[in-house]
Formats: C-alpha cells, structure tokens, sequence
C-alpha cells in the first residue's frame, strides 16, 4: 500500500511542466498520409514547442471524404486539422467542414510561388479555407532498355520539341511490336480525372463543367466523347492493358511492361528502391491543333471549425506550409514539389543530389519540366461545390470506357446524372 509522502510527490510529478500527461497539448490529424511523409515536419514543430504533440489518425483515401462529413459534420472536436484535396475545399468549406483562414490570405499569397497553385483552389467566396501544401504535375517516363531494344529513338525532355499525341503513339506501337516491352503506354492513375484532364483541355474539349458556379456539365459534347473515344481505343487496340488498377502501374513500369508512362514524379522512390535507375523523362505529349496541357493540384490541409485547440493547429499549419524549413520536411519522403519558394529551392537542390550515378542528368530534367509545366501547362480541376460528385462519376465513366462500353452512350448517362445530382446543389 502507498504511503501519503510517496503520493504526494506522484500527485508534484504530474503537475509538472515536463508531465506529458497533465500539461502535453495534443493536436489530431485527419489524413491519409502516413508517418514517414509528416513525421519530419511534425517532429521539428513539437521541437520548437515543447508541450505539444501532433498525432495523426490514418484514413484511405476513397474513405477520407466520408469520414471528414460525418465526424466533423457531427461536431467532433477531437479533431483538429484535416488533410484536404484542393478541388474538394469549395465544397467542405460551404458545408462547414473547414474553418476559414481569411486573416491569413495575404501572408499565403506572398509566400507562395506565383502559378505553383491558384489560392483561389483553396478559397471560397473570397475566404481563405486552407493552406496549400504542394502542387503537382505529370510527364511522359520512358524505359530506355525497352526503346533501344526496339531501335526507337527517345523523345527529347525540352518541352519546345514536345511530341503529339500521335506522335507518341506512333513510338508506342513500334516499341511494342517489337517485343521492347509488353505494353506500349499506360497512364498511371487510369480512371482518374486528374490525370485525365489534361486530355480534354489539349483537345479543346474543356474541363467538362462551366457556368459562373462550375456546376453545368458539358461531358456530352461531340469534343469531349472525341477524345474519350481516343482513349478508350488505346485499350481496344492493345496499346494499354485493360484489368489493372492504378495501384499496379507503377510496379509494372518498374518491372518493365510499359514502354511509356504518363505519370507524377511520386513514383521515382519506388523506382529507385526496386532498382529501376534506366529511365528517362519527356514533357507530357498534346493534341496536334490543340495546346499542351498538364494536371495540378495537390494536398492542403485546413483546420476543423470544431476544434478546441484552432489556434495552435492554426500555428502547426503555418509553419508547414509558409517557412522554408517546414515546407521542405513536408517532402523529404513525398517527392512533390511544395508551393513555398523557399521549400521548393531546397526540394529540387536535394531531388538532383540524391539522383543516383549516371541519372543525374534525367533527375534534371524532371525538375526542369516540373518548373516550366507549373509555370506555363497546368490546369487546376474546376472549383465548384459538385466536385466530389463530378469526380466519382467521370472516374466511374472513365473506366467504363477504357473497359469497351461506348463513349458517347457512357458520357451522355454521366452528363445526364450529373445534371440531377447538380439540381440539389444550386
């Protein structure tokens, strides 16, 4: 049995400021990010503010929308910063789901790369709703092994020589006729619209929503099942392989199945890891007529209106996504290039340095492609408070298209589904 002093000097102990259980502030993270992508930064902030944790509490992503409406749509104040997508915060933000930050927007702005990101991705209604973290952006990765085998020559990485569509096609289909590789091109993320964009913007075809409020569809139209058709012919044909998910196409590529990947620099690490150093980089190919064009957007994270502790989650966020020194921790093990100039400088000096030999050159040139297409290609997926529903439908139809059913057919329904759902929106 414990005596009274022994008591007593427990009862000191934790009321002492190095108690972590009587005087720890602790701050949750919703998100689908993992510990090796914000562990740095989390752990350089809680080193600068002794007392303070943040924790992270892990979602899927096809799951985190879900949880975000329902936990903070029901006022849960145990949570208090949430990991958003940018195309989602016009809609978050109209449902309460996000605090707004207007007193911020001005600091925001300044220190952040001019066209890396639109604020207004992270805006609704003139208000600041989130901090944007990093941007993004895609490009056309080549096996070297694959072409050279095939006696192709590779595209060059300067974006003024950027090829065609057809062009690139034309390179696919030789590569793979002569057995250079199993498949002559795939796209990494298959059925998504971020990726996909890009495709109807070169076209001519648009985003697929106009009106003042983006929530008028235009996925019908003779340009829009055009270059769906064009698609979805890649797959008839053999050029890309029907059944894979985009979970598998990085691995594939790595494995040396596709002569051709459209993708993000995300993967280069997975790459790198399995041994994959023989590949090269080109701009993302356009329609011939038409301008080239490049997917954007990324992460940004906002802080729940429910919260308790708003101000200090508030103070967690700035230093992630408005110093240089938070900034660049945000991507030590996520290579997407952050929006803060400073990060961004760091990013790029540390992605060339750790290139391995002989790649130094390639590790260039994605950064220089990275820049040019930041500054002068890409296109943000359209800010409108139907998003999310815009999103699950096209990604729906995408992949029925690719798996043979017809375009027109496929995207006249989606049109015709999207202007029902829409209705209850305006």
């Amino acid at each position: 049995m414990y005596n009274k002093p022994y008591l007593a000097g427990m009862l000191a102990m934790s009321l002492m400021p190095g108690a972590a259980f009587a005087e720890d502030k602790v701050l949750t993270f919703l998100a689908e990010h993992g510990p090796a992508v914000v562990g740095p930064v989390i752990a350089a902030f809680e080193a600068e503010n002794p007392g303070v944790k943040v924790q992270m509490e892990r979602v899927p992503f096809a799951d985190l929308a879900a949880a975000i409406e329902a936990r903070i749509g029901g006022g849960d104040t145990k949570i208090d910063i949430i990991a958003a997508d940018t195309p989602r915060v016009p809609f978050m933000a109209k449902s309460g789901q996000i605090k707004p930050l207007d007193e911020a927007l001005a600091e925001t702005i300044k220190k952040t790369i001019p066209n890396a990101t639109e604020i207004e991705s992270v805006s609704y209604e003139g208000k600041l709703h989130s901090y944007p973290l990093w941007s993004s952006t895609n490009m056309l990765f080549y096996n070297r092994a694959a072409l050279e085998a095939a006696g192709v020559e590779p595209p060059s990485s300067d974006p003024n020589e950027r090829m065609t569509w057809a062009e690139l096609i034309e390179l696919a289909k030789k590569v793979q006729s002569a057995g250079g590789a199993k498949w002559g091109l795939m796209f990494q993320q298959i059925d998504r619209y971020y990726q996909l964009q890009p495709l109807f913007e070169s076209s001519g075809a648009g985003p697929g929503l106009t009106g003042d409020d983006m929530l008028t569809p235009t996925i019908a139209s003779d340009a829009w099942i055009k270059t769906a058709e064009w698609y979805g012919d890649l797959f008839e044909s053999g050029l890309s392989p029907r059944g894979v998910t985009p979970a598998e196409t990085d691995t594939m590529f790595g494995a040396g199945e596709f002569a051709f990947l459209v993708g993000g620099s995300w993967a280069i690490p997975r790459w790198a890891s399995s041994g994959l150093t023989d590949f090269g980089v080109a701009p993302m190919p356009y329609f011939e007529g038409g301008e080239p064009a490049t997917p954007t957007g990324a992460w940004s994270w906002a802080v729940n209106p429910n919260s308790d502790d708003a101000e200090l989650a508030h103070k967690f966020l700035q230093f992630a996504a408005l110093t240089p020194e938070g900034s660049a921790l945000t991507v030590v093990n996520f290579p997407a290039p952050p929006v803060n100039p400073g990060g961004f400088e760091t990013f790029v000096a540390k992605f060339i340095d750790g290139a391995p030999e002989g790649s130094e050159d390639v590790y260039q040139a994605l950064m220089d492609i990275t820049g040019h297409e930041l500054a002068n290609t890409a296109h943000v997926r359209p800010r409108s408070v139907g998003y999310v529903v815009f999103e699950t439908v096209m990604n729906k139809a995408f992949s029925d298209i690719r798996n043979g059913n017809d375009a027109r057919e496929t995207l006249t329904s989606a049109e015709n589904q999207l202007k029902s759902s829409f209705r209850r929106l305006k």
